[in-house]
């Protein structure tokens, strides 16, 4: 007997004394990925009904300089979600499981510290989104944000957490999962204190100081939509792109967007995209048109600001859902994290050449110790 689930694939031979998990193929169901400035780097991730792990995208050897395997090892449980490495250390992870339950610890010395926000007393309890926003400030890596529907802060890596807004969503709504949840959640890498957060019910919101105000930004985009991403430029410190999804309602035209004036003013970038939920949009560390698109159908690529996309598809199994993008800049890669089919890496140089070379190189990169 052969049993598929949402963990992957177990056979039996002996109706169902004993099961094994079959490994290969690759059938990871990936909801986000990120990477470390470790040399050489390692890859981090969380898997549905298979916790957060980590490792790396090429085979080390080993001390006897026999190639070991990849060397992934898991890192916390349940079903996992983000998971995200102090830029320092390389070892410090924020990691959770659904609904908010991330933690903080360190891989080699063990230690841990629960950096999910309460509620006080008197306070209605705070409603996490299955895939709970976490972030690590790219200027210090000693603040951390986690978004509930309001957006929490710690100055001292995930402890003493403050809230920082007031409700940023349209309010509960009644339902077997809390909804009415910030989906997203984005700090600028050229200015610090100034985020976006969007919303699973169409909200996004900037906070120019810090997290200590909010505007509403969103009410020139398409309403009750899923904010699936909202990203802030690596080039332009105004710029930032939001993508949605319309799964839930049945409609399934692409929707990005950009903004060059901090969300007052926006205008779709999708282009010829076909009819295909949009769940990540991530712009090029070095050249400000080149963007990439996860859909739940592939990758696609545009080398014009969103004008055109080309579908990027050698290698990639047919009409794989991508759900989360990251790039190690260092060594110029893409990674993709995917729905049922795992982690893709590759190289960038090809697209860059593509690119006009007029284009200045990217910010200066922060904390690439080893």
């Amino acid at each position: 007997m052969i049993l598929g689930n949402d963990g992957g694939i177990n056979i039996t031979y002996d109706n169902g004394d004993n099961w094994f998990k079959a490994n290969s193929p690759s059938v990871g169901q990936f909801y986000a990925i990120s990477v470390d400035n470790a040399r050489p780097y390692k890859v981090y991730g969380g898997l549905q009904d298979n916790g957060t792990w980590t490792g790396y995208t090429r085979r080390q050897r080993t001390s006897d300089a026999s190639f070991d395997t990849l060397q992934y090892r898991m890192v916390g449980g349940g079903d996992g979600m983000m998971i995200l490495a102090d830029p320092r250390d390389n070892k410090t992870v924020y990691y959770g499981s659904q609904f908010g339950a991330y933690t903080r610890s360190h891989l080699d010395t063990g230690g841990v510290l629960s950096v999910r926000p309460s509620h006080s007393l008197g306070e209605m309890p705070y409603r996490f989104n299955w895939l709970t926003p976490i972030v690590i400030s790219r200027h210090n890596p000693d603040v951390f944000y986690i978004a509930s529907n309001r957006v929490h802060r710690s100055l001292n890596k995930g402890a003493n957490l403050q809230t920082l807004s007031d409700d940023l969503t349209n309010g509960k709504k009644e339902g077997d999962v809390p909804f009415g949840t910030i989906s997203t959640l984005s700090e600028s890498p050229l200015r610090f204190g100034l985020l976006y957060a969007g919303t699973d019910d169409g909200n996004i919101h900037v906070s120019k100081d810090g997290g200590y105000s909010w505007t509403l930004i969103s009410s020139k985009l398409p309403k009750g939509f899923w904010v699936t991403r909202v990203y802030a430029s690596h080039h332009k410190e105004g710029r930032v792109y939001a993508s949605f999804n319309g799964y839930r309602n049945d409609f399934f035209k692409p929707m990005i967007f950009v903004s060059d004036d901090y969300g007052a003013n926006w205008k779709p970038v999708n282009g010829n995209l076909p009819l295909e939920p949009v769940n990540v949009i991530r712009e090029d560390h070095k050249f400000e048109n080149i963007l990439y698109a996860g859909t739940d159908g592939g990758f696609y690529v545009s080398k014009d600001g969103g004008v055109t996309w080309n579908i990027w598809k050698n290698g990639l199994p047919h009409a794989i859902p991508v759900h989360d993008i990251a790039v190690q800049e260092r060594e110029n890669e893409i990674l993709l994290g995917t729905h049922g089919r795992s982690i893709y890496v590759a190289d960038l140089n090809e697209i860059h050449g593509l690119a006009p070379k007029k284009e200045p190189a990217g910010p200066r990169r922060f904390f690439e110790e080893d």
